[in-house]
């Protein structure tokens, strides 16, 4: 069996006063990308693309998973026969609300569901998830899963591969003025652990968009810009691992070099955190009012 996949990312419009239309925009965009690129096997688009804002508080449109909405895109991951990663989601278990990616196969069936392990604290104020999320395309490959700021996290990215992931999905919403850096963290994490990096982020009233495909050398595959974009792209798994085996460009071998070192897995950040000298001076976390009284 070929270890290529066929992947969409779909960076579209979130209408903040009108979910109803985002939400048919993706369904229609989905069914007419696996009609025009029938090898297309897995779609998967942005953050929060689907989930209404709330009136009061962000929070208060949070939904249950499974529910009403993931029915409906399971149905739609069945009609198309597509893998489908419908971006994430305000999830609400119990009293605890997360920002939760969901995995349908083409069967319709939930297979996986991440929890975003880092919150963009302290704006995002929601609960933690503290499960590495990787599912299998039987015979292909297997994927990892992270939100947005989660990119910022070398670690976790790390552990990713670790278990075995060749991609790694990175559905994003952001707008703000660190858009720049993220577009240099998406190769990078990329060259580092040898894998497949595919962000794709929403487009709001804010701005956003400029979603970005890196190769396991870091190569930039596709990068987009602030507009609506379908974004197609065949990946070769046996890439991955001839880079794994072999090193980038022929010549770094990093997982083997890992795996050799002296050091093995003790290193001092994860085996004793919170002694770190660089947590001893750190402040509070929280949202700065006025620049005059941040800590220097």
């Amino acid at each position: 069996m070929s270890r290529k996949l066929g992947i969409a990312g779909l960076q579209l419009k979130k209408d903040a006063q009108n979910p109803t239309a985002t939400l048919e925009n993706f369904v229609g965009t989905a069914r007419w990308v696996k009609t025009t690129y029938p090898w297309v096997d897995l779609i998967f688009t942005g953050e929060l693309l689907l989930q209404p804002y709330g009136k009061n508080d962000w929070k208060d449109e949070a939904i249950n998973i499974p529910g009403e909405l993931t029915e409906k895109l399971s149905n739609l991951a069945q009609e198309i026969g597509c893998w489908l990663v419908p971006g994430s989601f305000l999830e609400i278990d119990g009293s605890e609300i997360y920002n939760t990616a969901i995995v349908f196969n083409p069967r319709g069936v939930m297979v996986a569901k991440y929890r975003k392990i880092y919150p963009w604290e302290p704006f995002e104020d929601i609960a933690k998830g503290s499960d590495f999320v990787v599912f299998e395309i039987p015979g292909i490959t297997k994927i990892g899963l992270v939100i947005c700021y989660d990119l910022w996290f070398p670690e976790l990215f790390r552990t990713l591969a670790w278990m075995g992931a060749e991609v790694i999905l990175q559905p994003s919403a952001t707008y703000t003025p660190d858009r720049d850096a993220e577009l240099i963290l998406v190769p990078a994490q990329a060259i580092m652990n040898q894998c497949y990096v595919l962000n794709s982020n929403i487009i709001s009233s804010k701005g956003g968009g400029r979603s970005i495909f890196a190769d396991p050398e870091g190569r930039i595959l596709q990068q987009v810009g602030t507009h609506e974009e379908i974004m197609t792209e065949i990946i070769d798994l046996e890439k991955v691992a001839w880079v794994r085996q072999n090193g980038s460009f022929g010549i770094t071998p990093v997982w083997k070099a890992l795996r050799d070192s002296a050091v093995g897995g003790n290193f001092p950040p994860y085996q004793k955190l919170l002694e770190g000298e660089v947590f001893k001076d750190l402040g509070e976390h929280k949202v700065q009012k006025n620049i005059r009284e941040w800590k220097v």
